[in-house]
C-alpha cells in the first residue's frame, strides 16, 4: 500500500543482494510521452535530498506511477526500488548509470535507482507556476514575517486563487496571497522584496498559480489615485508633514467621518487644503517650503467618511490648491483707536489678556476692537476668539506663527492655536494749557 508524506523511514527491509543480482540486466525506462530521463544522481548527500518537495514510497512503484504523482513538478526521481521524489530544481552531481541498478518494485523491467542513487526524469509537460495576470499590476514576491506586509482582512480558503483574493480585497489598494490558501489586504505597499523563487507554493484553488509560501507573499495593487479636482481645488500631490513643522499652518479640523469635500468646505477661505491620517483636515494660505513631495503610494489611508478616497497617512498630506485667486491676508494697521503690535504667544492655562473674552464664527479685527473698547490691548486668536486686557503678559512670537485667518474676513489674520495678533491702544494725546502772562502793575 502506498503512503505519502515524510521520507523518514521510507525504506523497508529489502534484500540488496537479490535486487542487485537481478537489476544488472534490466534496461532503464527511457523517453516516455510525458517525461525524459536525465540520468543517475547522488541523493542524500550530507543528509539533504536532491529532490525534496514531495515524495512517497510504494511496493508497487513504477516509473509511470512516480511520473503521475510528480506531474505538477519539473523533476521526479526513483530510488531504492520503491521510493519516488519530486522537485522543481536539480543539481548536477550525476554519476554513472550503472550506479542506478535496482529494479522497480512494481515493474521488474524498469530501474528505480539504488541506495542513495536516483533515476531522475524531467516532466516534459510541466508548466511552471507563475503569478496570475490580473487587472491590478503585479508587484512581486515580498517577505511577510513579523509585522504583516499587508495587515488587513485575512481570508483563508481551500479554493484560494489570486482572483478570489482580488475580489475579497476590492476596497483596498493592495492584496496578496500566501501559503497556498491565505489572502491579505492593505492600503500601504509592502516594503521588503524577496526573490521571486521564494514564492513557490501553488494556490489551493489553481495549482498553476503561485500563492506565496511560508512567510512569503505574492502582491498585486497600486496606490489609489486622488481626484484631479474637488470643488474649486486642484490636486497638487502627496507631501510630507509633521507635528513639529506643519506643511499647512492654518485652521485644523478633526472628523472621524472626514471626506475631501468636508475638508474643502472647512478650508474655503484658504488657498490650500490637505487631508491626513484618514480624519484630519489642514488649511493654509501657503504650502510651506518644508513640505516635500513624495510618491502617491505614501498617501494610502482611506478617508474615514469615504472609503473610496485616500486621506493622506501618518505624517503625509494629500494637498489641493484653490483655482480661485484669493487675496493674501494681512494685519490691520490700525482700528478704532488701536494699532497693531505683534504676533504674541498665548496659553490656555495662563492667558496673556485676562480682561474679558468672546468667541464668534464671524470674528473680525473690527468686531474684537469694538468689544474691547476701554482696554489698553486686545487680541484675536484661532480665527474666532477675542481677548481684552490692560496688562499684556508673555512675549512676542514670530509673525509666521499667526497663520489662521479671521472667520468673518479671510483677508485678516486672527492668530493661531496659542497665538494672538495683539493690538494696543494709542497713548492718549495731552494738550498743555497756554501760559497766561499777567500784565505788569502800574505803579
Amino acid at each position: 500500500m502506498a503512503s505519502t508524506g515524510s521520507m523518514t523511514g521510507l525504506r523497508a527491509a529489502v534484500s540488496l543482494i537479490a535486487l542487485a543480482a537481478t537489476a544488472q540486466a534490466l534496461p532503464h525506462k527511457r523517453d516516455g510521452a510525458s517525461y525524459t530521463r536525465q540520468g543517475c544522481f547522488v541523493d542524500n548527500l550530507n543528509g539533504h535530498r536532491l529532490l525534496d518537495s514531495a515524495g512517497y514510497a510504494d511496493d508497487a512503484m513504477t516509473v509511470e506511477t512516480c511520473a503521475a504523482f510528480c506531474s505538477k513538478y519539473q523533476y521526479f526521481g526513483l530510488e531504492y526500488g520503491r521510493e519516488c521524489y519530486c522537485a522543481n530544481s536539480l543539481s548536477t552531481l550525476a554519476v554513472d548509470d550503472s550506479d542506478c541498478s535496482f529494479s522497480c518494485s512494481g515493474n521488474s523491467a524498469e530501474k528505480c535507482g539504488a541506495q542513495d542513487r536516483l533515476d531522475v526524469y524531467t516532466n516534459t509537460l510541466y508548466v511552471a507556476r507563475k503569478p496570475a495576470t490580473l487587472e491590478a499590476p503585479y508587484l512581486g514576491c515580498f517577505v511577510d514575517q513579523g509585522a504583516r506586509a499587508l495587515p488587513d482582512n485575512l481570508l483563508g480558503a481551500d479554493d484560494m486563487t489570486a482572483q478570489t483574493c482580488a475580489a475579497h480585497c476590492a476596497n483596498y489598494s493592495y492584496f496578496g496571497v500566501e501559503y497556498g490558501r491565505e489572502c491579505w489586504c492593505g492600503n500601504s505597499p509592502p516594503k521588503t522584496p524577496a526573490a521571486e523563487s521564494d514564492c513557490s507554493t501553488g494556490c489551493a484553488g489553481d495549482d498553476t498559480q503561485l500563492c506565496g509560501a511560508d512567510n512569503r507573499i505574492n502582491v498585486w495593487g497600486s496606490p489609489l489615485p486622488s481626484p484631479a479636482t474637488v470643488g474649486d481645488y486642484e490636486y497638487v500631490g502627496c507631501f510630507t508633514d509633521s507635528g513639529d513643522q506643519r506643511s499647512l499652518r492654518g485652521s485644523v479640523t478633526y472628523d472621524p467621518a472626514m471626506t475631501l469635500e468636508k475638508c474643502a468646505a472647512a478650508c474655503a477661505a484658504y488657498a490650500y487644503f490637505g487631508v491626513e491620517f484618514g480624519s484630519q483636515c489642514y488649511c493654509g494660505t501657503d504650502l510651506e517650503a518644508s513640505a516635500a513631495q513624495v510618491s502617491q503610494a505614501e498617501c494610502s489611508m482611506r478617508c474615514g467618511g469615504a472609503y473610496d478616497s485616500v486621506c493622506g497617512a501618518a505624517d503625509r498630506l494629500n494637498v489641493f490648491a484653490s483655482t480661485d485667486c484669493k487675496e493674501d491676508p494681512a494685519n490691520v494697521p490700525s482700528v478704532a483707536g488701536f494699532s497693531y503690535k505683534s504676533c504674541w504667544a498665548d496659553n490656555v492655562a495662563g492667558r496673556v489678556l485676562t480682561g474679558k473674552e468672546v468667541r464668534a464664527d464671524d470674528m473680525t479685527v473690527e468686531k474684537c476692537a469694538a468689544f474691547c473698547q476701554g482696554f489698553t490691548h486686545f487680541g484675536v486668536e484661532y480665527g474666532r476668539e477675542c481677548y481684552c486686557g490692560n496688562d499684556l503678559a508673555g512675549a512676542a512670537a514670530s509673525e509666521s506663527e499667526c497663520s489662521v485667518v479671521c472667520m468673518g474676513d479671510a483677508t485678516q489674520w486672527c492668530g493661531a492655536p496659542d497665538r494672538l495678533n495683539i493690538y494696543e491702544a494709542a497713548a492718549p494725546t495731552t494738550t498743555a494749557a497756554p501760559t497766561v502772562t499777567e500784565p505788569a502793575l502800574k505803579s
